[in-house]
Order: structure tokens, then C-alpha cells, then sequence
């Protein structure tokens, strides 16, 4: 029998619990053969934002993962905005949670390969956090100001 995930939507044995131990065998994954810290965090932040009633209830979780895929798209390579932004979170900062598109992109967990060559999957996780991040193109101003705001602050600034 097959149930639907309620945060991505697609239809596996187990539904939303089967969808979430295949997120914890990759992550699992990880610690065997690390990758770089920012695929990583675009494997969380795309896991997140498509399953937004379990990860990103409250307004600073839904910020510290949207901004987390507008830092690695929109700075890669700079660490500078995430770690303003993990900061900034961490303060006193009063955020309202948007809510959530009806479609979270294209792809899914189920579209990595979870065996095989790591590059494989690094890049495969790379393109379902850009399809994720494209879903949420409507929230991409408010993600920018979050990021604009942390790091405003990081340098002394108002919040």
C-alpha cells in the first residue's frame, strides 16, 4: 500500500515517516562520507522547505532554511551571509512566518541516487535545492531582506 508524503507530496510505502527515514539514512550518509558542509546544508534546507508543518513551524526556522538556500545561491562560495544569518536568528528578532507554496518543486528526495558515486548525489542534491529554491520564488525578496538584515547587523547595524 502507498500513502502520500504531507510535506512533499509523493507517494511511498510509509508515506510521511518513510519519506522522512530515507532524509535520515542520507544524512546518515554524511557522516560516512562527508561532503562539502554547503551541499550538506542545501540537502537540509530543501528537506525543510518541502515539509514546512515539521521543520519550519515557527518563523525563525522557516527564515534560517529559506535563507539558507538564498545564501547558497545567491553567495556562493561566501560564508559571510550564513553565518550573519545563523547569528541574526539566534538574537532577539521578530520575524512573521509567509506561508508556504502549494508546489515545493519538481523534485523530490525520492529523485537522488542514494547509492553510488557521492558527486552523484552531491549534484543531484544541488539540483533539487535549485528546484526547491525556484518553487519559493515569490518568498525570494523576503529572503533577501532577511539576509540583507543579518547582515546589517553582523556589521554593526540595525537590525
Amino acid at each position: 500500500m502507498t500513502d502520500r508524503c504531507e510535506g512533499c507530496g509523493r507517494e511511498l510505502p510509509g508515506g510521511t515517516q518513510a519519506c522522512r527515514g530515507q532524509f535520515e539514512a542520507l544524512c546518515a550518509r554524511d557522516y560516512t562520507e562527508a561532503p562539502a558542509y554547503a551541499v550538506h546544508r542545501m540537502m537540509v534546507d530543501a528537506y525543510a522547505l518541502q515539509h514546512p508543518a515539521a521543520y519550519c513551524a515557527s518563523a525563525k526556522s522557516f527564515a534560517a532554511h529559506l535563507t539558507g538556500l538564498c545564501c547558497a545561491f545567491e553567495h556562493p562560495g561566501d560564508s559571510a551571509p550564513l553565518k550573519a544569518v545563523q547569528q541574526w536568528l539566534n538574537g532577539r528578532v521578530e520575524l512573521a512566518r509567509p506561508e508556504a507554496p502549494m508546489g515545493r518543486g519538481g523534485m523530490t528526495l525520492a529523485d537522488l541516487p542514494h547509492e553510488g558515486p557521492r558527486e552523484d548525489l552531491d549534484a543531484a542534491i544541488r539540483r533539487w535545492a535549485r528546484a526547491v529554491w525556484e518553487a519559493y520564488a515569490e518568498l525570494h525578496p523576503l529572503a533577501r531582506e532577511w539576509t540583507r538584515q543579518a547582515l546589517a547587523a553582523a556589521r554593526g547595524g540595525r537590525r
